[in-house]
């Protein structure tokens, strides 16, 4: 039974890559995107180099893209595969990188599927007790599951819930599809939907899609799954920035600063960093950061590794120089990627 005081990740099986111990995985949704040149694929994080004629993944890229019934024109980038609907997957020359997306129609009346990995896209009302017992035998599927109801996570957690107590343990995968009109309640509505679930133990991956007209933002709903991820702790893949809100006892512009660290140490994958405006509150406020930048005084800085203090009251100026060199005596610095 699932406890509010402790973090357990639904049970599920390992399906190809999804699953089980399986960091969460993200699904580009790429049905309604015009795709026709390699470079098209920056926006998820796998950016083609002509010259060498290779590509490059950056730490946040989409490891399976939905392509409805528009396969890449092309080879798709190394360790990704393409989720083809099924009337495509079956006309398809590459039927094993390539996976059948299902509906559960389609999937009960199949006569052909996949060896490894089945793709069964449903909504939560058409994913009735009955269904649930009938995909649970078969060790290949993946749901990829949304709602159209009012409260997507009550939907969402009653359902995966159901699958749970029926003992389904095909992986499943969070769709959802948010359109407003700024992108900041976007960004609002899907970080509480699928954080919420996620931060329950609830998903194996997530497909979203964000915009503010009838087309998703693709960039933008790649780095926000990504970051709705890093928010949860399920899956690390950048900087993490640990900051007090500011109050009368901060001895630096915070905002300015922040912004600063950040250019220089944002490619760190899975490093926390608290940047704290005073030394009275900050060190209790980043107590399971990496390493603290914390204000002792006007424009004086105290550096901490974890909670232990290497460098006292020095000088701002030069602090986040310094920041960076303690981070790189600990063996944890590596220089960022540059891409084409």
């Amino acid at each position: 039974m699932r406890t509010p005081y402790a973090y357990a990740r639904r049970a599920s099986r390992t399906v190809a890559t999804i699953g089980h111990d399986h960091v969460p995985r993200v699904i580009a949704n790429l049905a309604d995107q015009t795709i026709s040149r390699m470079e098209d694929l920056a926006a998820i994080g796998h950016v083609y180099d002509p010259t060498t004629d290779k590509w490059a993944m950056r730490d946040q890229a989409a490891e399976f893209l939905y392509m409805g019934s528009s396969p890449l024109p092309f080879m798709a980038p190394t360790g990704t595969r393409q989720l083809l609907d099924v009337p495509t997957w079956t006309a398809h020359s590459d039927q094993f990188y390539c996976v059948p997306v299902f509906s559960i129609d389609t999937y009960l009346q199949a006569t052909a599927r996949h060896a490894v990995m089945n793709v069964v896209r449903c909504t939560c009302d058409q994913l009735t007790a009955d269904i649930v017992q009938q995909l649970a035998p078969d060790s290949t599927v993946v749901l990829l599951l949304s709602s159209t109801a009012p409260s997507y996570y009550t939907s969402m957690r009653a359902t995966i819930d159901t699958c749970t107590d029926l003992g389904l343990l095909a992986p499943i995968v969070l769709e959802r599809e948010v359109r407003a009109a700024a992108i900041d309640a976007c960004v609002l509505y899907a970080s509480t939907d699928l954080g919420g679930l996620l931060v329950d133990g609830l998903g194996d991956g997530t497909m979203l899609g964000v915009g503010t007209s009838d087309h998703a933002d693709l960039q933008q709903s790649i780095r926000l799954a990504f970051t709705i991820l890093q928010a949860t702790r399920t899956r690390m893949t950048k900087t993490e920035y640990i900051s007090c809100p500011s109050c009368g006892r901060t001895q630096f512009d915070l905002q300015e600063t922040t912004a600063r660290i950040r250019s220089h140490t944002d490619h760190l994958k899975g490093v926390k960093i608290g940047i704290m405006g005073c030394i009275v509150n900050g060190p209790g406020e980043m107590a399971d950061a990496d390493y603290g930048y914390v204000g002792s005084g006007p424009d004086r800085i105290t550096l901490y590794r974890g909670q232990d203090i290497v460098q006292r009251n020095i000088p701002s100026d030069g602090a986040v120089d310094s920041l960076i060199d303690i981070i790189k005596s600990d063996d944890r610095w590596v220089e960022p990627l540059t891409h084409p």
